[in-house]
């Protein structure tokens, strides 16, 4: 879902049709079952280490998929992900603050990358002006 809001092919009313699903989303479960601040703020945070990570995969490991680097800011996120839905459980009730958690940081995702929503070059195309 995340790399639909990053693949420059797809329209911008398609991203935005996308980004307010995730926020509608995101308020219609904490409306059912509301979580604490520092809480949202963690699946936030977690949003911005995967653009981190992400960041750092284009970047400076693209050339070489099997490093253990690459894995690494891979799993990184989803290891984060997967530890704060499980702080998160409540008398074995998983679902709800899974799905919140997961939208928070999607809508963080979504609301601290901006350019991708603009973002017009693919990747063949910065090659070649780099030649």
């Amino acid at each position: 879902m995340l790399e639909f809001w990053f693949d420059p092919k797809n329209s911008v009313a398609k991203k935005l049709v996308l980004l307010i699903l995730i926020a509608a989303t995101a308020i219609g479960l904490y409306i059912m079952q509301p979580m604490a601040l520092q809480d949202v703020l963690l699946f936030a945070g977690t949003g911005i280490i995967y653009l981190i990570c992400r960041y750092c995969k284009l970047h400076f490991f693209a050339n070489n998929l099997r490093s253990i680097f690459y894995r690494l800011l891979t799993w990184l996120p989803i290891a984060l992900l997967l530890a704060l839905i499980f702080k998160n459980m409540n008398n074995g009730e998983i679902l709800i603050p899974g799905a919140l958690g997961i939208s928070i940081m999607a809508l963080a995702v979504c609301l601290f990358s901006p350019l991708s929503l603009l973002h017009k070059n693919t990747p063949d195309t910065n090659a070649k002006q780099q030649k």
